[in-house]
């Protein structure tokens, strides 16, 4: 079951919006909903990201929060210039997480 979220968008976002709605030919909740979507989907890989380059997850933690495949994040790490830290229990547990899903 779906819940509703209410929201109080500017002058600015509406504008935008109903843009949006106009050019895209669908209603303005899936407008919505896919900007919404695209939008958890970044900062998910952003967090993701972030948290692998300090050094507190390994990559495949990294790409499990970000809902991606380890290939996905090693594809992310390297586009960002991020260092590639891999130990012994990196490669373990990202063969793990590989053959999990």
């Amino acid at each position: 079951m779906q819940k509703t979220i209410s929201i109080r968008p500017t002058e600015r976002i509406e504008r935008k919006l109903d843009w949006l709605v106009s050019i895209e030919n669908i209603g303005k909740s899936a407008v919505i909903r896919k900007i919404l979507e695209t939008g958890i989907n970044e900062e998910l890989k952003n967090r993701a990201l972030g948290l692998y380059r300090d050094n507190k997850v390994s990559l495949a933690k990294a790409a499990e929060i970000a809902d991606i495949s380890v290939r996905e994040m090693m594809d992310l790490v390297k586009e960002k210039d991020i260092s590639l830290h891999i130990g012994i229990e990196e490669i373990r547990e990202d063969f793990e997480a590989a053959i999990a899903r």
